[in-house]
């Protein structure tokens, strides 16, 4: 039976790659692919660090369609 090997540490260009598609409407499913990408780095770990930060950014991109909860469809798009 073959193994899958593992994944290389992730960087930060791998964050910005995850993040370069984001449109509004998939947002949330990126936030949830690049929280996924980091789960298994510590803490204090420079790229989990760079990806939160990142984060808000699919936050505020999510935020801005008026389907979001709370979100103001007259609000200037991000990007």
């Amino acid at each position: 039976m073959d193994k899958i090997p593992p994944m290389r540490e992730p960087t930060t260009q791998d964050i910005d790659t995850l993040l370069g598609a984001s449109t509004p409407h998939f947002a949330f499913q990126i936030r949830e692919r690049v929280e996924r990408v980091v789960a298994g780095l510590p803490d204090d770990h420079p790229v989990r660090i760079y990806a939160a930060q990142r984060l808000g950014v699919l936050d505020t991109l999510g935020h801005t369609t008026s389907r979001a909860e709370g979100g103001d469809p007259s609000a200037p798009q991000p990007g």
